[in-house]
């Protein structure tokens, strides 16, 4: 019986370490996804998503700071607001931690599809996924733009498997996608440009001289991909808020202050492997680009608009490392290809349960469970302080940083925050003076905001908490590792 085992084991030899190899590329994401809930902005998405299931609709105006009070704000990542306040309300900080995963592992999938589908050999096609999901792994947070990766996939998939075939019934999976990608995160916008950019390549292609090497691509008639154009177009205004979501496009679009101090959106520092994966996958597809001997207006566009973009900010490699993936797998193909490895039903199968097995033992090592993600949070957040405040029920207005603004709005729903993540709403020059104060820098006693406040709940070791030790507008009335809570002095108001 043994040796039967053995014998079989032997002959599929090839086979169990080509699915082994599957299953640690599909786990580069989805075991960087399993980890604390650090993210600042979830607290306020999932206080979003509170707010829509206790009111039954979606905010027009925010309710959540004290500066936006009954001024215009649009939740563009309502459907993901309610998703994750829904796993949070099952789960707890664990359904977050699911979402994360469940995601990842997706991306993951609908990365590596692609890839085959262009480069059908294993190794190269492994590779090829490995590099992309390798430069993406920052990416992994609880944030709706995983959606958007996850749709970008999708988008290019069906637009590279119309050019290649010339079939564009598949063009008919759009609009759909698009009304989802709309109600769940703004950057549905890029793939509105990425369809452009493939429905005006015919146009552009008129305009440059014939290249030496014909196009592989078949043409898909210009009014068709226009139509199609039109019609994702008018899908993403099925939305709650209609034409006023492009609105929160163009307040975004204008502010520039956010790229100077806001991490996620600042350049790509070269101090993570991730980083430098990202210029490999780059510099390997302008490479390729120019190797050919051919002009290929969509893919040189796409992979220019994608460097402008993610080396701009980080939160957008996603962009370019998709759209290099899409240039350097067909550049590697070869018509005769003989390191084929198709994924049968059993296969899928043994794939997918050593993928859940191995994230079981992750979860298991790492302790994904409530109280250590709590323990986690307890670390970075103002917990204890937020307690504090709760309980001997402390008046606003309130003064917090712009870091604890998404965790205050979710920890402390009666006392609107002064400041907090979503930064078209807050405007460039607020959210630098508060950053400026905080830093304690000239100006900072003059703060109005400051001035105005009856509470601040300040980290411990920023400058600003060590100023307000020697305010005498202020006492302190609870102070721990992580966090200091100031209440105003009374006021003395002299003789009546």
């Amino acid at each position: 019986m043994i040796s039967k085992v053995l014998n079989a084991l032997t002959r599929n030899e090839k086979s169990i370490r080509r699915l082994l190899i599957l299953i640690l590329l599909y786990l580069i994401p989805g075991v960087a996804a399993m980890g604390p809930i650090l993210d600042p902005d979830i607290w306020w998405h999932l206080r979003t998503g509170q707010w829509i299931v206790e009111h039954g609709a979606v905010p027009t105006t925010d309710p959540f700071s004290i500066y936006g009070m009954e001024r215009p704000w649009i939740a563009y990542s309502w459907l993901f607001e309610l998703l994750v306040y829904g796993l949070h309300r099952a789960f707890g900080l664990v359904g977050i931690v699911f979402y994360t995963t469940f995601l990842s592992l997706i991306i993951a999938v609908a990365l590596h599809a692609l890839v085959r589908r262009i480069e059908p050999r294993f190794s190269i096609s492994v590779a090829i996924t490995a590099l992309g999901l390798g430069a993406m792994v920052p990416l992994m947070s609880p944030r709706p733009w995983l959606f958007s990766i996850l749709f970008f996939i999708i988008e290019l998939d069906i637009l590279i498997s119309v050019r290649r075939s010339g079939n564009p019934r598949l063009l008919l999976f759009l609009p759909p996608l698009f009304v989802f990608w709309a109600n769940i995160h703004i950057q549905f916008i890029y793939g509105l440009f990425v369809l452009g950019l493939a429905t005006s390549e015919p146009l552009i292609k008129r305009l440059l001289p014939s290249p030496q090497v014909r196009d592989n691509t078949k043409a898909i008639p210009f009014g068709r991909l226009l139509l199609f154009t039109v019609a994702c177009g008018i899908a993403t205004l099925a939305t709650p808020y209609h034409l006023h979501i492009y609105r929160t496009i163009f307040e975004l679009i204008q502010q520039t202050g956010p790229f100077q101090y806001i991490n996620e959106l600042q350049p790509l520092l070269f101090r993570e492997p991730s980083d430098w994966f990202v210029l490999a996958a780059t510099l390997g597809a302008a490479f390729l680009l120019g190797w050919r001997r051919e002009i290929q207006p969509f893919s040189l566009l796409l992979l220019a608009t994608g460097i402008f973009l993610s080396f701009r900010a980080r939160r957008d490699a996603w962009f370019v490392v998709v759209a290099a993936v899409t240039i350097i797998a067909p550049s590697l193909t070869i018509e005769a290809a003989v390191d084929r490895f198709p994924l049968t039903k059993l296969r899928t199968m043994l794939v997918t349960g050593g993928v859940l097995i191995a994230l079981v033992i992750v979860g298991r090592i790492r302790d994904i469970s409530e109280p250590h993600l709590q323990s986690a949070v307890v670390k970075k957040y103002p917990v204890a302080a937020a307690a504090v405040v709760e309980r001997y029920g402390y008046p606003g207005p309130l003064y917090n940083h712009f870091n604890w603004g998404g965790y205050l709005i979710w920890r402390l729903p009666r006392l609107p925050v002064s400041m907090d993540g979503r930064q078209n709403l807050h405007g460039d020059e607020r959210i630098e003076r508060s950053l400026t104060t905080w830093k304690g820098k000239s100006g900072w006693a003059s703060d109005p905001e400051l001035s105005a406040a009856r509470l601040v709940i300040a980290y411990v070791d920023h400058a600003l908490a060590s100023l307000l030790r020697l305010d005498p507008r202020f006492k302190i009335v609870y102070e721990d590792d992580v966090a200091t809570v100031f209440v105003a002095r009374p006021q003395d108001r002299g003789p009546n």
